[in-house]
């Protein structure tokens, strides 16, 4: 009986064979002439990739060395001594005598020690060159001086002052079209070969001497389908390879009789090597977040943090068991079949004569590795979806392009854990929110930062995380501004006179006090957040406490029109209708373009060019873009530095001074926003480096009942914390032909700006020379 069912299968086995050999035969001459000019350039599919802005080192910045070293170490750059040579991937440090020995130059005094590095990327070497002199030229230094803080950067042997000294970008993420991709191509050498065995051990033991297909493997995956047992498909390397990237991966039977003659073409171009070679590049590893891991060198960044020309034994044994099953395999999710897997592998290689007993027995006693915390794995995809708008804008597609962003890594994560630690608690603690979120209401945030002066955008956070909503508030959330408007209603009237005789300046009296008008058949009638009026207020009181009814006199007497000139001049660009609640910010704006604004009065009226990128090289190595910082001087500089002065008062005396009561000390300026109905929690502050906008509240615009205090300025600390406080503590740099003047609590009182028993503290404000007071 078994005998008669043997013969029925074979029957089956050789008509069935049969009937793939014609089929593949015409397959084979219809695919032939398009395989082979695939093969022929053996051509990848050219992912288009995007980097991280490098860390990057200047001049005043408060790094101490041991900081830097392990910054450097974290990267797995190599510690050598004073003496040795520099190879990439190398770092260096020294004593103040010694430094000025290898650098070949007089340093100052006041040098407490140095460190060098030669990043991890080969340059360039020019014909008749010698390897050590070439390196020698790329050599980066850093100067510290004995307060933690860096003296000066040079570059190269002698060493030579430049502006700034960085590290390499970072692979930050690669897109296959709109695929998200982790992959990198190498050479078959880079590969261990320890690697290749055990992928050879657990895949294809025949892998060196089959012609592409294994008969005895597809008769042994026939019997056992037919028959009933667990499904297996028989495939060789050389077949997974033609499936993986020729093929699709449907389980049908004219696909396998593609496959298999697709494999013994693919024989006959290349030999073992450069098969291998492919297939360990093209491989799926696994999911990290939304991107695809491909091939074994991706693979290793994922799951150990390496390159794979470092990989152990172990390690490959790890991702030769993956690679089967990544989902089923993963060491992360799934460690005990992650392991019995590996051992197997392991077990196959010393079947094998690969390795031996020693070799097995220690390497089945290593652990697996353990998920490295991903750097704004949840947001980071935001600033991608920033950049691809503006590759969109630039007409550019960015196919197999080498993207070069201006993302800061580090700060993306700080941003994201602030805004998200911050709304956790938020959802934890207070009673309405809680209830909301029961009901499946979930708060949502922006934060956006970056450099006034180069107009780069570093940080684009545009919600809690992009795997849950891919909307990204910071570009396409219009929401209404509130109090942000403010600055603009007081930068418009600085630069009119009070009367006839007298410019408007920080110390000029405002009313404070309940009045309402009527436009369009509507009455309005502004009031305070504090349910009260003050009378008379000096200008710098009213904009520092954000008094609503003083502003709205104020800006109805400077104009209407004249304020959406002024805003429209500094960078806001969505509608804006001359109606009075304009003045509170009664309308719609992008996150975007409100930091355009607000890095315009960061510069004192120079209006930045903004980008997220900074460089995009074209498939074909060419340069294509390059972001040139340029600033437009758009508003008189004097009025926007008094403009500044007034709003430093809001982070130390003013609706943000938890900025300053939370240990933030560098000098900073900034404005809180809330709308009328609690729907949006608003604060844009600023320091002379880094201006920073965050935006809280719910998609559907149910209230929060935050201000911008409760809302926004806790994400703001506690981010600019982390990010800002790398930069020398400096004030903002004030123009010629301004005044600085401190007034005391006494001339405080005079001028009505002494409300509250808070109040009495000095203020100090900035004047245009001949407006400060002299009568106080």
């Amino acid at each position: 009986m078994l005998r008669k069912r043997l013969k029925t299968i074979l029957l089956v086995f050789t008509t069935l064979l049969t009937l793939m050999i014609i089929v593949g035969v015409v397959s084979f001459l219809s695919f032939k002439k398009e395989l082979s000019e695939k093969l022929e350039a053996k051509k990848y599919i050219l992912p288009t990739e995007y980097y991280a802005a490098p860390v990057s080192f200047k001049a005043k910045m408060l790094y101490s060395r041991e900081a830097v070293e392990d910054l450097l170490l974290k990267r797995n750059y190599r510690r050598r001594n004073i003496q040795q040579s520099l190879l990439p991937g190398d770092f260096l440090t020294g004593q103040p005598i010694e430094c000025a020995t290898r650098m070949q130059v007089e340093i100052p005094d006041t040098t407490s020690g140095c460190l060098g590095f030669s990043i991890k990327e080969n340059s360039e070497i020019t014909a008749g060159a010698h390897l050590e002199d070439t390196i020698d030229k790329n050599i980066q230094w850093i100067l510290f001086t004995e307060n933690t803080s860096i003296l000066s950067v040079h570059l190269g042997i002698p060493a030579r002052t430049t502006v700034d000294v960085s590290l390499r970008p970072p692979l930050l993420a690669q897109y296959i079209g709109n695929i998200p991709v982790m992959q990198e191509a190498v050479n078959i050498s880079q590969i261990p070969p320890a690697c290749l065995n055990a992928v050879m051990a657990i895949e294809d033991t025949q892998f060196l001497e089959h012609s592409g297909f294994s008969f005895t493997g597809l008769v042994r995956a026939f019997i056992k389908n037919v028959t009933g047992g667990r499904r297996q498909g028989g495939s060789t390397i050389t077949q997974q390879l033609v499936k993986n990237y020729f093929l699709s991966s449907e389980r049908t039977y004219k696909r396998k009789i593609n496959e298999l003659f697709f494999s013994i073409l693919l024989e006959s171009k290349f030999d073992k090597d450069q098969i291998l070679e492919m297939y360990v590049n093209i491989i799926y590893m696994g999911q990290n977040g939304p991107f695809q891991v491909i091939g074994f060198p991706a693979a290793s960044q994922y799951y150990f943090q390496k390159a794979v020309s470092d990989l152990n034994l172990s390690e490959c044994a790890t991702l030769a068991a993956i690679l089967n099953g990544p989902g089923v395999y993963d060491p992360f999710r799934k460690p005990d079949k992650a392991i019995a897997r590996r051992n197997l592998v392991l077990e196959k290689m010393k079947e094998l004569k690969f390795i031996s007993e020693f070799e097995f027995t220690a390497a089945t006693q290593i652990a697996l590795p353990t998920k490295a915390a991903a750097k704004a794995s949840e947001t980071a995809p935001y600033f991608i979806d920033a950049v691809r708008k503006q590759l969109r804008d630039l007409k550019m597609s960015g196919e197999g392009a080498k993207i070069y962003t201006s993302l800061d890594l580090e700060a993306q994560q700080e941003a994201q854990h602030a805004l998200q630690s911050h709304l956790n608690n938020l959802e934890k603690n207070v009673k309405s929110i809680k209830l909301k979120k029961e009901k499946g209401h979930h708060l949502e945030g922006v934060v956006l930062s970056g450099d006034a002066e180069t107009g780069l955008i570093s940080v684009v956070v545009g919600g809690r995380s992009f795997r849950m909503t891919q909307f990204n508030r910071a570009l396409d959330g219009h929401r209404q501004v509130g109090s942000i408007m403010k600055p603009f209603v007081y930068l418009t009237a600085l630069s009119q006179q009070e009367n006839e005789n007298k410019n408007f300046s920080p110390t000029s009296l405002l009313n404070d006090e309940k009045f309402e008008i009527k436009y369009e058949g509507q009455k309005w009638a502004p009031e305070n957040y504090t349910q009260k009026f003050y009378g008379f207020v000096p200008m710098f009181y009213a904009l520092k406490n954000s008094l609503n009814a003083s502003t709205a006199s104020l800006g109805l007497k400077v104009g209407l029109d004249k304020i959406i000139t002024t805003a429209n001049t500094l960078g806001l660009q969505s509608p804006m209708k001359a109606l009075p609640s304009l003045v509170l910010g009664s309308f719609e704006m992008y996150p975007k373009e409100v930091l355009q604004a607000y890095m315009t009065i960061t510069n004192l009226g120079q209006k930045p060019n903004l980008s997220f990128i900074r460089k995009v090289v074209d498939a074909d190595g060419k340069d294509v873009f390059e972001h040139v910082p340029q600033r437009t001087p758009v508003y008189d500089p004097i009025d926007t530095a008094v403009l500044v002065g007034m709003m430093k008062q809001t982070v130390l005396t003013g609706t943000a001074r938890a900025v300053t009561l939370s240990g933030f000390t560098h000098p900073a300026a900034g404005k809180t926003g809330t709308t009328s109905d609690y729907k949006d929690a608003w604060f844009v502050g600023f320091t002379p480096h880094l201006t920073t906008l965050v935006w809280v509240g719910y998609d559907g615009n149910e209230p929060t009942r935050l201000t911008g205090g409760s809302g926004a300025v806790p994400v703001w600390v506690q981010f600019m914390k982390k990010t800002a406080t790398v930069y020398p503590a400096e004030d903002f740099s004030w123009p010629e032909g301004t005044v600085k003047m401190t007034l005391s609590p006494e001339q405080l009182e005079k001028i009505g700006a002494v409300k509250e028993e808070e109040d009495r503290q000095p203020i100090e404000l900035i004047f245009r020379q001949g407006t400060e007071p002299s009568d106080l």
